[in-house]
């Protein structure tokens, strides 16, 4: 089973920041329904790692979320994907109403966090490895993107901004050492949907202070 998820995973970077990719490519994911057993949740890339969190449905009818990551090669391209994380009998974050029971009104909701130690290849690493810290969001139906800023002491207002889009309603965000973000989810306001905006701070490991995102 992984196999396959792995491959998914690495076909999911591929599309959205491989080699020959302008930019993020930000193509909706479908419902786990029918004969689609496997949805790409969202992707982050940070420099040379890239990672991508999938939900999946078992044979036993329950859906799972799977955590995956990958290593950028010399020639651009990504190397085989390798399993970080997994858990089961979550609810189908696909579903808009399964999601809306989650959110209970809220513009986003921190689904859950974890932490890995990887090989970062950074010059502040020791041995060139680093606790990485993974968080998961569900948002609105209605949230468009993300707006994400670095917000550690002392940071200048206008620095290190990303505007990230989003796949589904599940946000995937990866932080090195010391990194501390402040998300906004964004809407348009359209006829007949209100502005949704909500805002959440995460951190990631203190065990040694991080470069600015990327």
């Amino acid at each position: 089973m992984h196999r396959n998820l792995a491959e998914a995973a690495r076909a999911a970077l591929t599309v959205a920041y491989g080699p020959d990719t302008d930019g993020r490519a930000a193509v909706p994911a479908p419902r786990l329904a029918g004969t689609v057993t496997t949805v790409v949740a969202d992707t982050c890339a940070r420099g040379g790692l890239g990672f991508v969190l999938l939900l999946h449905r078992r044979k036993d009818g329950l859906v799972a979320e799977e955590l995956f990551f990958s290593t950028r090669e010399a020639t651009g391209a990504w190397g085989a994907a390798e399993h970080l994380s997994g858990s089961g009998g979550i609810p189908d974050l696909t579903s808009p109403e399964e999601a809306a029971a989650v959110l209970r009104g809220r513009p986003v909701a921190v689904l859950g966090a974890s932490w890995t130690l990887l090989h970062t290849g950074r010059p502040q690493a020791d041995d060139g490895c680093e606790p990485m810290r993974f968080h998961v969001l569900l948002v609105d139906g209605n949230v468009g993107h993300l707006d994400i800023e670095d917000s550690p002491a002392g940071a200048s207002p206008a620095s290190h901004r990303l505007r990230k889009p989003l796949t589904s309603q599940v946000a995937l965000l990866a932080l090195f050492p010391g990194e501390c973000v402040t998300v906004r989810t964004r809407a348009e306001a359209v006829a007949g949907v209100r502005s949704m905006d909500g805002l959440v701070e995460l951190t990631g490991s203190e065990a040694v202070t991080g470069a600015p995102w990327a």
